[in-house]
């Protein structure tokens, strides 16, 4: 049997639109829930938001145990401790209420919970899962990850300071109920971060070597959604057409991604949020302008593209780069200096993003050791 040229593979149920996750708990009973566990940290809980979608599931008779010590970047001690508590309650369906580090907990403690060991063991490549755990419903609050559409999920290893990639199909979300209400709230600077996280989903998605025409048409259509209503809803929280345009983004893009690839941006990315603990849509963003300018010459027409998308009357390939820049200036995206990071620690950095599973991979033009010490280097050197 031939290769296929192109493959593109999407395993979650989603729906898109505002109230929808008002049904959390009609959907969850529909699944056979009846012992809920809620996946989320401890801001979605001070806003009201985890009370919010708690009552709901509970207006259907179900039991709901919540969970709401999940990190910024999710630990191997999270998903341990949601898959003990997974046994201890006789949980028998999950909702994971938040960004992508509430998400990629839940779809890791779920799996975990049918299997043996720690989840250090299941890092992408060496062991395999052979079942799925309870079911999922994703309810995302952020408009970024887009964690709600994918099979995987990053994890910091606390011991080590190393974050992992834990991919497989059967980790995926059973349904994601994706509300742009529950953004409303979300403040500025997250909804600045997460958009840039977005961003580079589908900037780095659309220029990777596994892009296909399929990928390129989402991730092409969530830079330009971007372009146009990113900076609207960091600037009014309350403009409903620029939050529920974001969030289609954010999710379109995570749709796209898994099957194109990413690239150097989340390869150097991630070692900042497992050394420094950077979230990682700022680490992307800091990191989005140097890798698209090293990339240029390799992609010069998708470039074209991008700046084309962001509505800017130049459509030079350049002009993308001096786009991004613009616009991470104005949502006050902080610079990599200000996390107190020295040159001293470049060389680990570096070594870190080229190693195993390294998103770099993927990335348009070739990334060595040297090479990614100089985009640490240039990061660094922004004032």
């Amino acid at each position: 049997m031939k290769n296929a040229q192109y493959k593109f593979f999407t395993p979650t149920k989603l729906l898109f639109g505002e109230g929808c996750s008002d049904d959390a708990g009609k959907w969850l009973k529909e699944l056979g829930g009846s012992r809920v566990l809620l996946v989320t940290d401890e801001g979605i809980v001070k806003v009201g938001l985890a009370e919010k979608i708690r009552k709901r599931i509970q207006n259907e008779q179900l039991n709901v145990i919540t969970y709401s010590e999940v990190r910024e970047n999710p630990t191997v001690n999270n998903v341990h401790e949601g898959r003990d508590l997974i046994a201890e309650e006789n949980i028998d369906a999950l909702v994971a209420l938040g960004g992508g580090s509430s998400m990629d907990a839940a779809k890791a403690m779920s799996i975990l919970s049918v299997h043996e060991g720690s989840i250090t063991e299941y890092e992408l490549g060496l062991r395999a899962f052979t079942k799925s755990g309870p079911p999922l419903v994703a309810i995302p609050t952020t408009s970024g990850t887009g964690s709600e559409a994918t099979m995987g999920a990053v994890i910091t290893d606390q011991q080590t300071h190393r974050k992992f990639d834990v991919v497989d199909p059967l980790m995926a979300p059973t349904l994601s109920l994706v509300d742009p209400l529950l953004t409303a709230s979300l403040p500025a600077a997250l909804t600045g971060a997460t958009g840039m996280d977005a961003l580079t989903h589908a900037i780095e998605g659309y220029t990777a070597t596994l892009a296909s025409p399929l990928t390129d048409a989402l991730h092409l259509k969530a830079i330009e959604l971007l372009g146009r209503y990113l900076l609207r809803a960091y600037s009014d929280g309350s403009d409903k057409e620029a939050r529920k345009n974001v969030m289609m983004a954010s999710m379109i893009a995570g749709v796209g991604f898994p099957n194109s690839g990413l690239g150097a941006v989340h390869g150097l990315s991630l070692p900042l949020g497992g050394h420094f603990n950077i979230p990682h849509g700022i680490a992307n963003a800091i990191m989005l302008p140097h890798v698209m300018a090293y990339n240029l010459s390799s992609r010069p027409g998708k470039f074209g593209d991008i700046a084309q998308a962001l509505d800017k009357k130049n459509h030079e390939p350049a002009q993308a780069v001096e786009t991004v820049y613009e616009l991470r200036k104005a949502l006050n995206i902080p610079v990599l200096r200000s996390y107190n990071i020295e040159n001293k620690e470049i060389p680990l950095l570096a070594k870190d993003a080229l190693g195993r599973n390294s998103n770099c991979v993927t990335n348009p033009r070739e990334v060595t050791e040297e090479e990614a010490k100089e985009l640490y280097k240039r990061a660094l050197s922004e004032v």
